[in-house]
């Protein structure tokens, strides 16, 4: 029976995970600039399928990408398998009701996670995708994909700072994050980590009183668990809510 590879080319990062039996078996990450030619991919793929003991020619792929050069050159790896290809767009047909206005310019990470959201708890749910952006997604309780908002990643912010000043050093997010930073560092990463913490908590307070109701969060991202460990506010955090929502749109489509 034909598996499914499922694969989030990120800014950053790039994903693959094994989709089988409705749930995700299997997940790897690498970065998406070491990715740069076909032998990159092969090799990254193949330690994923192997470590199932199955060869690629098994399998098939549902795929989401937010840089156009890395999608076709994982297209033009399944197409030199043979394998059958699924590119998730903004336009791909979802369980979701899409009421984006613009849906050739939604990003497909953004519709595969809400996906993945809602497959996983009750809606309504504001999905929270905390990687080189910070997107803040809203899906109705009656399954609606209404849109949302996207501000500076943690990190994408703290090397804007550095970048374009020139009195603050460039900081990483991971640290100590005091509510009242006594250094330099430490009011910088506070201010992103913080930050974003505290936006949420607003925004996620302003969808309830358009809502009538409280909804759900879902936080996924390379800096999700970052966050969430400042967070106050009812949350999940679900690591690879992309992926998932790849396998379910695969599925939505093949019924």
């Amino acid at each position: 029976m034909s598996r499914l590879l499922v694969v989030d080319i990120g800014n950053t990062v790039t994903k693959a995970g094994i989709w089988e039996d409705s749930r995700l078996a299997e997940v790897s990450a690498e970065r998406t600039s070491d990715l740069r030619d076909l032998s990159d991919v092969d090799a990254f793929a193949a330690s994923l399928l192997e470590s199932e003991g199955v060869g690629e020619e098994d399998f098939s792929m549902a795929l989401c990408a937010v840089v156009p050069q890395a999608q076709a050159l994982w297209t033009r790896w399944a197409e030199g398998l043979g394998m059958e290809t699924m590119v998730v767009t903004g336009e791909t047909e979802t369980p979701l009701y899409l009421q984006y206005r613009q849906p050739e310019r939604l990003g497909a990470d953004r519709l595969a996670a809400a996906v993945g959201a809602a497959a996983r708890v009750r809606t309504p749910v504001v999905v929270v995708s905390l990687g080189t952006a910070t997107v803040i997604d809203l899906v109705s309780a009656d399954g609606r994909y209404l849109g949302g908002l996207i501000a500076a990643g943690v990190e994408t912010g703290l090397a804007g700072l550095a970048e374009r000043t020139a009195g603050l050093p460039r900081v990483e997010a991971a640290g100590d994050a005091p509510l009242v930073g006594a250094t330099t560092e430490e009011c910088m990463r506070s201010g992103a980590v913080l930050g974003a913490a505290a936006m949420i908590e607003g925004l996620v307070s302003r969808f309830e009183g358009a809502l009538g109701e409280a909804p759900e969060v879902a936080l996924t991202g390379g800096h999700a668990e970052l966050v969430s460990r400042v967070l106050r506010l009812r949350h999940r955090v679900f690591p690879h809510l992309v992926l998932e929502g790849l396998g379910v749109i695969w599925e939505h489509n093949r019924r």
